[in-house]
């Protein structure tokens, strides 16, 4: 019996790893969009930068899955704490990858819908376009 009891805890602990929440985004003072190829666009205003983060809050609290996953012709969101950045995301219609800030970190992915950024979607879609994408 406890050889089973082993080997259901070893058999769990990667699956954990796979999917897991993310801590909640804290002290953003500005937060940089840009579309794929596009210069990018400072958002410093507290009311559109506590929008974004809120979303990105509220996906944080899902399961994400701990991997890289190549993505192309994505949007980026770098968030900012002062001059230091606190956060990186990349994102598509239907994926945001998180990216690590500090080295030795892992990226995260999780699968979304548009209903789940639309502040974040509505923004991009005012700046410049992506550009190369096909």
């Amino acid at each position: 019996m406890p050889r089973s009891i082993l080997l259901m805890l070893c058999l769990a602990v990667p699956v954990a790893a796979l999917a897991e929440p993310r801590p909640r985004l804290g002290s953003v003072s500005a937060v940089r969009i840009a579309n794929y190829n596009s210069p990018s666009v400072l958002l410093e205003g507290r009311d559109q930068v506590r929008a974004i983060v809120d979303e990105l809050n509220q996906l944080r609290r899902k399961s994400w899955t701990r991997s890289d996953a190549k993505i192309a012709c994505y949007s980026t969101v770098v968030l900012m704490s002062g001059k230091k950045r606190a956060g990186e995301f990349r994102v598509t219609p239907d994926l945001v990858v998180e990216r690590p800030v500090e080295k030795g970190q892992g990226t995260h992915h999780l699968a979304i819908g548009a209903a789940d950024i639309p502040e974040l979607s509505r923004r991009l879609a005012e700046i410049l376009p992506a550009k190369d994408c096909s």
